[in-house]
């Protein structure tokens, strides 16, 4: 039996703090610029989210780098 390297993903659930004079603006500040702000420390794994990160087996290959097998 063989084994394989399978690419795989899920979601996590944390927050954040954002100084900002109103939600509406906070949220945009978070939309407009992701890279801005740290994943938070704690955090929960939502469920039912874990899942294959491709159904496509050409690129699942490409992902997992694993071209002849």
């Amino acid at each position: 039996m063989n084994k394989y390297r399978i690419a795989v993903t899920w979601e996590m659930c944390g927050y954040i703090d954002v100084e900002s004079d109103t939600l509406e603006e906070a949220m945009q500040k978070v939309k407009d610029d992701p890279d801005d702000f740290s994943l938070p420390v704690e955090n929960d794994y939502v469920d039912g989210s874990f899942g294959l990160s491709t159904d496509d087996v050409e690129e699942m290959r490409m992902i997992c780098n694993f071209y002849g097998f």
